[in-house]
Order: structure tokens, then sequence, then C-alpha cells
């Protein structure tokens, strides 16, 4: 299953198996894992609940449903679901689930009511970029309008939002503009957490395939690093934890906004500030990964 870094010590439930959209041309995750999608039973998830009580007794905090978009399914079935682990597991104190913003938008605001209170406290949103065009261009299935809409709806449930941005996913030619639009979505949604990765472009991805064919210019190292600058320097954003919580990134930047706006910034500039042939040893040491 994959799952947040944030959920590494989470109990892992499977809900669905696989993507529901499974376009992205960045993504392919699945593809790559051989996992399509498909939908489980209520009654086959309600016996592994059970499964993994008997393996593990009442001893987790967290749990994390799974895969890719949990909130694509029935609000019924989800309540049922988490009324169900919340019994088995007393002791839970956050259930989180990633969600699409295209699967959130269809959510009535009751359904999504719904949902919280069965036991749902967090949704991971793959927001990736605000710009439509970036939005587009890699196939992600929702816009700049829907994230907003979506992201908003999803914290009137009383859920907590952790919103996902790909550094790079502009390219060389669209960044300003996926930094720009991107920063405009968080600020008028404000979601709890902002949560940034760099892209990690695998050689059987279909954004690999755009690359040779001279359809996508990656971006380059410190390019992203002039990006997260960018985003950061734009955000207005009161109360969001910004965090870089994920391996592949080549700078770790965590604050929360707006009082720690510029201390993040100082930091950026002070890498940046550093000799090229330094910089360039460092972004040559850390590693690639999804």
């Amino acid at each position: 299953m994959i799952r947040p870094p944030s959920e590494a010590k989470s109990l892992l439930v499977r809900v669905v198996r696989g993507c529901n959209w499974n376009r992205c041309n960045f993504c392919g995750i699945y593809d790559l894992f051989g996992t399509p999608y498909s939908t489980r039973e209520k009654d086959e998830v309600i016996r592994d609940i059970d499964a993994l009580y008997e393996m593990y007794g009442d001893i987790f905090r967290t749990a994390f449903l799974g895969d890719a978009n949990p909130l694509d399914l029935d609000a019924g079935f989800l309540a049922d679901v988490l009324r169900h682990l919340r019994r088995k597991f007393p002791r839970l104190e956050r259930v989180t689930a990633y969600g699409r913003a295209s699967s959130l938008s269809r959510k009535t605001a009751e359904e999504l009511s719904l949902i919280h209170e069965a036991g749902l406290d967090r949704v991971h949103v793959g927001l990736e970029s605000g710009s439509n065009r970036v939005l587009k261009f890699q196939m992600k299935g929702t816009s700049h309008r829907q994230l907003i809409d979506a992201g908003k709806k999803a914290m009137a449930s009383g859920m907590e939002l952790s919103y996902y941005f790909l550094l790079g996913l502009g390219g060389q030619d669209l960044w300003e503009e996926h930094v720009n639009e991107s920063a405009a979505v968080f600020n008028e949604v404000k979601p709890h957490f902002i949560r940034v990765r760099r892209l990690f472009i695998h050689p059987l991805s279909r954004l690999s395939g755009k690359i040779q064919a001279g359809e996508f210019r990656e971006q380059t190292p410190e390019g992203t690093v002039r990006e997260l600058r960018g985003l950061i320097a734009g955000l207005d954003s009161e109360g969001t934890t910004f965090t870089c919580d994920h391996a592949n990134n080549y700078l770790q930047v965590h604050g929360r906004l707006n009082a720690d706006k510029s201390r993040m910034l100082e930091f950026i500039d002070s890498f940046l500030g550093l000799p090229e042939g330094e910089r360039i040893a460092y972004y040559r040491s850390i590693p690639s990964v999804i």
C-alpha cells in the first residue's frame, strides 16, 4: 500500500485496490507495482479489520485507509467501515485517507460530514499544481477552481485537509505559473497542511515519454529550489503547517504560516548563497525516489 510518510506508523486498512483515475502522466505508480483498480466488498474489509485486531490488538494510535482514493466510494459504505474500525480499535486518535479533489467535489456536504462523523479525521489530497495548464498537460483530471471548492468543502465537514504540491511539475516552461497559481489556491483554501514533494520521473512513466518526445523540459535541481522559495514567498495562509516531509526533497523546510515564513525564506536564501560547486555537489547527493 502507498501511504504518506506521516502515516508510517499507522494501521493500514485496504478499502480499494489501486487508483480509479490512474491517468496522471507523472505517476503511474500503481501500474509500476502491478496493482489494477478494483473495489472491495464491505464484508471483506470488515473481516480484514477483525483480522488486523487479532494480529496486533488495540495498539495503534493512527490508521490509514488505502489505496489511492477511497473518497470515491459510497458515503454509507465508508461510514460503516469507519465505525467498525473505531469500534475494534478504540484507541485510534486519527484516521486518514487519500482523496481526489474530483471525488470530494462530487460528494455533498452532508455526505462528507457523515464520513467525518463516522471517523475520518484527515484527507490527503494531491493538488500537485494550481495551474490549469499544468493540470491539463499532466492529465490530473481536476482544475484550479475545483481544487479550491473541494478543499473548502472538505474543511467545512470538519476534516483536516492536507494538500500536496509537486516541485518541478510545470517543467522549465510553466514553472512560474505552476508556483503562482498553486499559491493562489493555498491562500484561498488555507488548508491545515501543505506538503511538498519533488517530482520523480520514473523511466517507464508517461511523462518520461513526453520528455523523450520533446514535449516536456524537466526542471533543474536548482530550479526546484527556486520554485520552493517562490511558493513560500507567495503564501498568505495563516495557521497552515508547511512541510517538505519526503526524502526526495532537496531542502527540508518546515514551519507554521505565516509566523515562520521569513525564517523559511532565510534558510533557502542561505543555501542559494553557497558557492555553485557546493550546491551542485549537494544536489547530486540527494536520491530521487518515489
